[in-house]
């Protein structure tokens, strides 16, 4: 009987860890941007496929549009500033 409650309580705390690491990596940007406040943000990721994506980042209120490969990060265009609702142009 101690048995079968040792199984049943490995096999649950299995489970609750495979669990816990699909939970995070599926909330994974948001938990980031949650805790991390600075100047730089990640506005918004697409997966192009093949391990390509493209990014909209913004850092301190300019906007830059990156691709991101397997040879590395390149800023494909800077994005003109916008003024912020209720700023004066």
């Amino acid at each position: 009987m101690a048995n079968i409650t040792s199984i049943v309580s490995v096999i649950l705390l299995l489970g609750g860890l495979v669990a816990a690491a699909m939970l995070l990596r599926r909330y994974r940007d948001r938990l980031n941007t949650a805790f991390i406040k600075g100047p730089i943000t990640i506005k918004s990721v697409a997966n192009l496929g093949d391990g390509s994506r493209i990014a909209l980042v913004d850092v301190d209120g300019q906007q830059a549009l990156c691709g991101i490969g397997r040879q590395g990060v390149s800023a494909i265009a800077l994005l003109p500033r916008t003024p912020h609702q209720g700023e004066d142009s």
